[in-house]
């Protein structure tokens, strides 16, 4: 299984001015009509970043691991602390990740042993939900996995489902 996007939130200590955060970056589009944050792209620190106006901070995509995304917060933070507009970080948290597994063997629908919804003229997979879990199985093998919440889910819901559907098909 491989994680393909983490979606980590913290909260800067001060109230952050975009339009002037926006003159002294580059990599970024602001646009307030549009949306309320200023998106921020950094090579180094890598994926995305939504910088609000109230504090919070919002870092995206593909990690390899939660403690991965969480570096990259911290990055972004730091750069704003180096740029003078924060002083601390605090209220890290994980808001969502999503992860896709490869299959092996034909996937076959009176063999899936959870409660599923197929509707072939709608989309070609089977998706069905586990505690909150999306999985989107598709003829293939490929599964895909969103909306986990937090690290322990992967213990104790994904990989349970992963080893059922293995054993199923």
């Amino acid at each position: 299984m491989q994680l393909t996007n983490v979606v980590i939130q913290g909260k800067v200590d001060l109230q952050v001015p975009l339009k002037r955060l926006a003159t002294d970056l580059i990599n970024v589009r602001y646009d307030p009509s549009k949306f309320s944050a200023l998106i921020w792209q950094h090579r180094k620190a890598g994926g995305n970043c939504l910088v609000f106006a109230n504090g919070y901070i919002n870092c995206n995509g593909a990690c390899r691991s939660f403690q991965n995304g969480i570096k990259r917060l911290r990055r972004y933070a730091r750069l704003l602390q180096k740029l003078g507009y924060c002083q601390s970080l605090i209220g890290i948290k994980l808001v969502s990740a999503s992860a896709s597994h490869k299959l092996e063997g034909i996937v076959r629908l009176e063999k899936i042993p959870f409660d599923c919804c197929y509707e072939p003229e709608l989309f070609p997979a089977i998706m069905f939900k586990r505690e909150g879990i999306h999985f989107t199985l598709h003829f293939s093998g490929a599964l895909i996995i969103s909306g986990i919440k937090k690290p322990r889910d992967l213990d104790d819901i994904v990989y349970p489902v992963m080893l059922e559907l293995t054993f199923s098909l």
